[in-house]
C-alpha cells in the first residue's frame, strides 16, 4: 500500500470515529454539540498521528465551523486571528536571518575555549552543552541541531575523537538532549510552548508573558543540565574521557571569522525583542500604568518590530531579511496552521457551555479527590514525557494540555495552580529523544550520524525523561505556582 492509500485510508477511519462519537447520546452535563467537539478531537488527533499536522489541520478548522455555537466566522478568527498563530509567524521570521550567520559556531567557540572550560574534559563537556542549550533557548531545535552538525564534526576531529568512541557517543548524547531541552526552556520561536501558553489564555482568559515562562521554565531546564552531566559522570562514565585535550580546541578559533555588521544589526534586533518582552514584567513593581499600557502590545509586538527592523535595515545595498526568502525557507507554515486550528480546537473543548469541563468532572472527580494534588500533577508531567517520545510533540502538548485543563479548572480554586501545569505541559513536550519519533531531525540525524546508537538514544534518553518529570514536579511546579498562583 502506497503512502497516498496509507492516507486516504487513515483519513477516511479518522472522520468516520468523529461522527461515530457525535451520533452517540450526549450524558448529562455534556451537550450534543459537546459531544460534537470530542468527535473533532478525535478526528484530529488520529489524523495528525497517522497522517500529517499540515493539512489535516485545516479539515479540523473545517469541521469546527459547523459548530453552531462558533460558526465559520469566529473559528476562522479563533484560528488565525489570535495572538498565538501571529507571534510564531512573526517569530519564525525574526530567527531565520541569524540561522545564516555565523553565530552557532562562534557563539560554541567562546564557551568551549574559555580558560575555565580548558581546565579539563569535564569542564570542557560542561561549557559545550550549555553552549547549545544557550543557544536553543531562541533558535528552532531542528535548525539548530542541523546547523550544529557539521561543527560538531569539527570538534570531533579536533579532539582526535572516533566513531565508536564513549566519550564521542556521550557528547553527541548530550548534544542532543540539551538542544531539545532547550526548546521547552523558552517560548522565543518555539512551537509547544507557545501553544501551551496559547490554550491556557484561550481557556481562562489569562496571559503568561515570556518572562514568567521563563522564570520557571530556564531554572528547570538549567537543573536538568547539571543532573545530566552527573549522570554522565558519575553512571555512563566514558572510559575515554581522559584523552580530551580541552586545549586542542583553541585551533577552532581561526576557523570562525568575526561578525560583521549585518550579524551585528540581527543580534542587536533580538536583543530589542527579548527586552520588550521581559521588560514590562521588571517594571510592573513600581510602575504599573507602564506595565499595563505595555502589556496591551501582547508578546507579538516585539517581533513584529524587529521584522520591520530587519527589512528596513540594509548591509551592502540588501535588505538584511528578503520577504520571499524568510516567507518560503523561514516560516514553518505547517506548525502555524496546525497551532491556530488546534488553539481553536482547545477553545472549543473548554467552552462552558460545550459541557465538556462539567462531564469530565464527574467522571474524574472521584478520582481526582482519592489522589493527592502532587500525585495529580505527577501525572500529567509523566504522561506529557512519556507521549512525546513516542509522538509529535505538538499532538501531546495539544492532548494533554486540553485533558489538564478541564480536569484542573474543574477543582476546588487554588488547589492547583492551572497556569504552571499547562506551561509545565509545554516544557515536558521538549524531552523527546528517546526514539526517532519523538522528535525527528534531531533524533533521525543523531542515530544516522554514527556517533550514537538508537539503543543508547532509548536507554539514556529514558533516563532523561525519568529526571525530567521530577524536576518539572518538584522544582518546576513549585515556581510556577508562585508566579502564575
Amino acid at each position: 500500500m502506497t503512502k497516498s492509500q496509507k492516507d486516504l485510508l487513515w483519513l477516511v477511519l479518522s472522520l468516520a470515529a468523529g461522527f461515530a462519537v457525535r451520533l452517540l447520546p450526549a450524558p448529562a452535563p455534556l451537550t450534543q454539540e459537546g459531544l460534537a467537539v470530542l468527535g473533532i478531537f478525535l478526528t484530529s488527533l488520529m489524523m495528525w498521528i497517522t497522517i500529517s499536522i499540515d493539512w489535516p489541520s485545516l479539515i479540523t478548522i473545517f469541521l469546527l465551523g459547523f459548530l453552531p455555537h462558533f460558526g465559520f466566522g469566529d473559528t476562522l478568527k479563533g484560528t488565525f486571528g489570535n495572538t498565538t498563530v501571529a507571534f510564531l509567524l512573526f517569530t519564525f521570521m525574526l530567527v531565520y536571518p541569524l540561522s545564516k550567520t555565523h553565530f552557532v559556531r562562534r557563539c560554541t567557540v567562546t564557551f568551549i575555549t574559555n580558560a575555565i572550560a580548558r581546565r579539563g574534559p569535564w569542564s570542557f563537556v560542561s561549557f559545550l552543552f550549555f553552549a547549545v542549550t544557550f543557544m536553543g533557548l531562541f533558535i528552532s531545535p531542528s535548525v539548530l541541531f542541523v546547523a550544529f552538525m557539521p561543527f560538531l564534526e569539527d570538534i570531533f576531529q579536533v579532539l582526535e575523537l572516533k566513531k565508536g568512541s564513549p566519550s564521542a557517543n556521550m557528547i553527541m548524547l548530550g548534544t542532543a538532549f540539551c538542544i531539545s531541552l532547550s526548546s521547552g526552556m523558552t517560548a522565543i520561536g518555539h512551537v509547544w510552548p507557545t501553544m501551551a501558553i496559547g490554550y491556557y489564555t484561550a481557556a481562562t482568559g489569562r496571559d503568561v508573558n515570556q518572562f514568567q515562562y521563563m522564570a520557571m521554565g530556564i531554572p528547570a531546564g538549567i537543573l536538568l543540565v547539571v543532573l545530566l552531566l552527573l549522570v554522565f559522570r558519575f553512571v555512563f562514565r566514558p572510559s575515554d574521557i581522559g584523552t580530551i585535550e580541552p586545549g586542542k580546541a583553541m585551533s577552532l578559533r581561526g576557523r570562525v571569522p568575526q561578525a560583521d555588521t549585518q550579524e551585528k544589526i540581527i543580534l542587536g534586533t533580538m536583543a530589542l525583542t527579548v527586552l520588550l518582552w521581559v521588560g514590562p514584567s521588571l517594571v510592573k513593581g513600581f510602575d504599573p500604568g507602564l506595565y499595563k499600557m505595555v502589556s496591551r502590545w501582547t508578546t507579538a509586538m516585539p517581533p513584529l518590530l524587529g521584522c520591520i527592523i530587519l527589512f528596513i535595515a540594509r548591509h551592502q545595498g540588501e535588505p538584511i531579511m528578503n520577504f520571499k526568502e524568510v516567507m518560503t525557507k523561514g516560516v514553518l507554515w505547517a506548525s502555524i496552521v496546525m497551532t491556530g486550528a488546534a488553539t481553536m480546537l482547545g477553545s472549543a473543548l473548554t467552552h462552558n457551555e460545550m459541557g465538556i469541563k462539567a462531564w469530565l468532572s464527574g467522571m474524574l472527580a472521584p478520582i481526582a479527590s482519592g489522589l493527592p494534588v502532587l500525585g495529580l500533577i505527577l501525572f500529567f508531567f509523566a504522561w506529557c514525557v512519556a507521549e512525546t517520545n513516542f509522538s509529535s510533540n505538538i499532538v501531546t502538548t495539544t492532548v494533554v494540555s486540553a485533558v489538564a485543563l478541564s480536569v484542573c479548572q474543574a477543582l476546588p480554586a487554588g488547589t492547583v495552580s492551572v497556569g504552571a501545569v499547562v506551561c509545565l505541559i509545554g516544557f515536558g513536550a521538549g524531552i523527546c529523544n528517546m526514539t526517532p519519533a519523538g522528535q525527528s531531525t534531531i533524533n533521525t540525524v543523531a542515530i544516522g550520524s554514527g556517533w550514537t546508537t538508537a539503543k543508547d538514544m532509548f536507554i539514556w534518553g529514558g533516563m532523561f525523561a525519568l529526571l525530567a518529570i521530577l524536576v518539572m514536579t518538584f522544582v518546576g511546579y513549585p515556581i510556577g505556582a508562585v508566579i502564575l498562583g
